[in-house]
């Protein structure tokens, strides 16, 4: 039998599981929610909507757990070793052969099919992880900053209200953002946002992103905010490369729901402020589900040495039925 390997992306706003051949087939694909166990509805939803997904995409091959060659679960919040005896307990009875990692690792191949380097993934919110000579260390559960779609939008509305207070820049957003929580002022949206039982969160945020990002040719504020973002990307991809020992020029592949196209705003800001800083790294930005470099690191890591061809083959398949 051909053999079959198994990745899994989980996020904050949904999660992907995948099956591919040694060649870059893509056999099975399945596509839930969120497979975080940090977010709102705790690890045990979060342990479901991942099992289900494996469930899912396995029968869709016909396959058995035991019929995996090797599987990579890259998933948003392993960030402490808790974190990952949690999903070893959950996911070791059930493979023989596998790795658990937070969910920044899995765009790195996209990168660099050896896997050095380092991934800037802005979607829901961000993740940062490197992959060197010294060691591997993901960022995301370092990150204080407002970073992603829900970070840059949980800072515009920061923006609005100083602006009411008196304490910032008049804005665009205090006439844009209130219609778009279905209320007509900005204490009107600050009382929904934050009252009591309130249904807010990170996907519910980062879903606004478009408008905020809408506004940075007309709106001082908003330009600054973006500007700001890349500034503390630049920071951490300057952190990633000194911890894990990686020599220049760095490359550093972005990707994510944030940086859609290669114009994305956020990502020519962080362009521009890694020229002006003359760092030395090769930055590419990827239309790449993080899925793909996910299932290159399954092959990898099962003794299959990704190829350039391979990785096209998954990233076309994927975004056809993605």
């Amino acid at each position: 039998m051909t053999d079959v390997f198994l990745a899994v992306d989980a996020g904050n706003t949904k999660t992907w599981a995948g099956l591919t051949t040694a060649d870059g087939e893509l056999v099975g694909l399945a596509r839930g929610g969120v497979g975080d166990i940090y977010a709102p509805a705790g690890a045990e939803a979060a342990k479901a909507v991942v099992l289900g997904l494996v469930g899912d995409v396995l029968e869709s091959a016909g396959l058995r757990a035991s019929d995996i060659k090797h599987a990579a679960f890259r998933l948003a919040g392993v960030d402490w070793p808790a974190d990952a005896q949690f999903w070893s307990a959950t996911l070791e009875p059930r493979f023989s052969d596998l790795s658990i990692k937070n969910d920044g690792f899995a765009l790195i191949r996209c990168g660099r099919l050896d896997g050095q380097g380092i991934s800037v993934v802005l979607g829901t919110g961000a993740a940062l992880a490197g992959r060197g000579p010294v060691k591997e260390w993901a960022l995301s559960w370092w990150l204080q900053h407002p970073l992603g779609a829900a970070g840059l939008v949980g800072e515009a509305l920061r923006a609005v209200y100083l602006s009411e207070l008196g304490l910032g820049e008049s804005t665009k957003l205090t006439a844009v953002l209130p219609p778009l929580f279905d209320v007509s002022t900005p204490e009107e949206m600050l009382e929904l946002t934050t009252k009591r039982e309130n249904t807010f969160n990170f996907a519910t945020l980062a879903a606004h992103a478009p408008s905020v990002l809408a506004l940075i040719e007309d709106d001082a504020v908003v330009a600054g905010l973006v500007e700001t973002q890349a500034s503390r990307l630049a920071d951490y991809i300057v952190s990633l490369a000194s911890n894990c020992g990686l020599t220049e020029p760095v490359t550093v592949v972005a990707g994510g729901g944030l940086l859609r196209e290669p114009g994305a705003p956020v990502f020519a800001a962080l362009r521009r402020t890694c020229e002006d800083r003359e760092l030395n790294l090769d930055l590419r930005h990827t239309q790449d589900p993080a899925l793909v470099g996910a299932l290159l690191d399954a092959l990898a890591e099962g003794g299959v040495q990704p190829t350039e061809a391979v990785r096209s083959r998954l990233s076309e398949a994927a975004r056809t039925h993605g």
